[in-house]
Order: C-alpha cells, then sequence, then structure tokens
C-alpha cells in the first residue's frame, strides 16, 4: 500500500464520524484511550456503588512487587497536574514476553481544563537506563513498568504520577462489548495468526479484526513506519470513543470488561478524586506524536526523535497552549 492509499483510508474514516467530534482538535487516542473513556464515566459515579468500585479497583490493582518498584520511580500529582503512562501491551505466539506496542504520555491540568497525550512510536531510540541506547519498547521486556516509566521521565524530563498497563490480548473483547466499531479501510486482507479477514470498505468491525487493523504493521508497504501504523491506531480510537459515548448504557458491565485488561497504581482515592476535580467541566484534549525520522542503525531501523521538535511539544503542554503541527 502507498502513501496515497493510506492517506485516503484515514481520510475516509475521518469523514464517516460524527462532523462535531471531527471539528475537535486532535483527539487521540490509542488503545488506552478506551479505558480511560470507561474510566471517566466510573469516576464520575455514574451509577455506581463504593463497594462495586472497590472490586473494579481489586482487578486492576498491580501485584504487590511491581507495585512496589512503580512506587520508586512516580511521584506524587503536584497541584492541580496529573501526569500518567499509558502502555499498551502485545504478547503473541512464539514470543517470550509481552512488548509494549503503544505509548503515551499523558498530563492533564484540573484548573486550566486541559490534557495533552504524546504517543511516542515504540521504536523511538533513547537511552534505556542500565541498557544504553535502545528501542523504547525494549524497555517493557527489559523491566516491565517500572523501567519503561524511568525511561521515559528521564528522556521527557517530566514526572510520571501513575501508569495504566493495558493487555492487547482482550482489546477484541472490548471492542465486542461496544457492539462492535464502525470503520473504513480501503484495503482489504487476511490477518493468518487471527483466522479473519479485514473487509475493504466501511464496515461494523467485531472483535478480532478490530484487533487485526491496528495490529496490522504492513500501512504503507514497505515505506511505511511506526507513524503510519500509529496514525491507523489513533483514528480507529478514535471512532470507538465516538460511538462509546453514545453507545454505552451498562457502565458497570463495560467497566468490568476494562478491569479485566488494565492494571495500573492509581488507587480508588485517587480516581474518585481525579474523577471530581473534571466533573462538570469540559476536559480540552491534544494530541501529537513524538517527531522524528526513520533510520537505519547499525543494521536496525530506529525512530530518532527530533529533539527540537519535542522540546517545543513539551514548551506548549507545560504552558497549556496548542500543540505545534508536526505536518
Amino acid at each position: 500500500m502507498d502513501s496515497r492509499q493510506l492517506k485516503q483510508i484515514r481520510e475516509s474514516s475521518r469523514s464517516a464520524r460524527h462532523e462535531e467530534r471531527g471539528r475537535k482538535r486532535n483527539r487521540r487516542r490509542t488503545l488506552w484511550i478506551v479505558s480511560g473513556a470507561i474510566l471517566t464515566a466510573i469516576l464520575l459515579g455514574v451509577g455506581v456503588g463504593f463497594f462495586w468500585l472497590r472490586g473494579i479497583q481489586g482487578k486492576m490493582r498491580l501485584d504487590p512487587e511491581e507495585h512496589r518498584k512503580v512506587t520508586e520511580v512516580t511521584e506524587n500529582p503536584a497541584g492541580n497536574v496529573i501526569t500518567a503512562l499509558l502502555v499498551g501491551t502485545d504478547q503473541r505466539s512464539g514470543w517470550d514476553s509481552a512488548r509494549a506496542d503503544t505509548i503515551v504520555f499523558f498530563r492533564a491540568d484540573r484548573k486550566a481544563g486541559k490534557a495533552y497525550m504524546i504517543s511516542i512510536p515504540r521504536d523511538t531510540r533513547m537511552k534505556i537506563p542500565e541498557h544504553g541506547l535502545d528501542k523504547i519498547n525494549h524497555a517493557w521486556a527489559f523491566g516491565q513498568a517500572p523501567l519503561m516509566i524511568e525511561t521515559v521521565s528521564d528522556y521527557l524530563g517530566l514526572p510520571i504520577n501513575y501508569v495504566f498497563q493495558v493487555d492487547f490480548s482482550h482489546f477484541e473483547k472490548a471492542v465486542d462489548a461496544l457492539g462492535g466499531v464502525e470503520f473504513t479501510t480501503n484495503t482489504g486482507w487476511t490477518d493468518g495468526e487471527l483466522g479473519v479477514t479485514v473487509r475493504s470498505g466501511v464496515h461494523l468491525r467485531q472483535g478480532k479484526e478490530a484487533l487485526a487493523i491496528i495490529r496490522n504493521r504492513s500501512w504503507g508497504g514497505r515505506s511505511g513506519s511506526d507513524f503510519e501504523r500509529v496514525g491507523v491506531q489513533q483514528d480507529f480510537i478514535k471512532a470507538m470513543i465516538a460511538q462509546s459515548v453514545d453507545s454505552y448504557t451498562d457502565v458497570p458491565k463495560a467497566a468490568n470488561v476494562v478491569a479485566s485488561y488494565v492494571n495500573t497504581n492509581m488507587g480508588l482515592t485517587k480516581m474518585l478524586g481525579f474523577g471530581r476535580g473534571f466533573a462538570g467541566s469540559e476536559l480540552e484534549i491534544e494530541s501529537a506524536t513524538l517527531p522524528g525520522t526513520s533510520q537505519m542503525i547499525g543494521g536496525v531501523s530506529y525512530v530518532v526523535a527530533d529533539e527540537e521538535g519535542k522540546d517545543a511539544l513539551i514548551e506548549a503542554m507545560l504552558a497549556n497552549e496548542p500543540l505545534p503541527s508536526g505536518e
């Protein structure tokens, strides 16, 4: 698939969504946004009780040892600002361990009513503590959440308060819980590993077909990069968010689905406080992908970040200003 076809796919999917949402600046997501959308409903107390919330928290809690290590590399929120690292992991047959496939830095300022999401391509080359320069997604394989948090925090020069890990292997369950997601592709293919055919055109995508779309690593053909794949993921999740807002009527059921594949160090009290902080206000969300270029180094393909572009994103985010366009 060439760049022109890829562009047509993304433009078609945008036009298929509600026009009023399409006018809002760069509302994204990545896989973890699905969790965020439903978690927001939970946090705002939509028809749920304290003891039910405690049960949800129990499902989402990190194991004690990992929680201890995460505590060592995270900081408590300061003032009205909270930050989080959102990591989508994928485990496939033949792999020794899960890999970080989607990595997003999240920052929200309750007083300003602004939130920012910066997607970090999984092939981005950066320094991993005690491992040297390597692809950022290898930090998860080396040390899971604690090392990933430390690596991203050091690179961005920003503290991280919370981590949310989303298991891609259960992504299809979330899509099925929605009743499917309408999404457009201008090409079709068969995913032999998943045993599903992705249909060309506008279709209601069920779980397996949706998973094949967001896991596809061939967008753009040989010239395609991690940026292309992230872009398609973002478009799919945007559609998922837009449709979930209209279709989720059973919040407890939806939340139980999400809790089955999300792990976090954010406790119940913090969740409730976060929800109260944003209740009754419109949260403006902006997003961007860490800018960079694909390069071969030592026979390995990396994304080498644009340091000036990174600094510009961070400066705008800290000032609660519009993010600079990467286009």
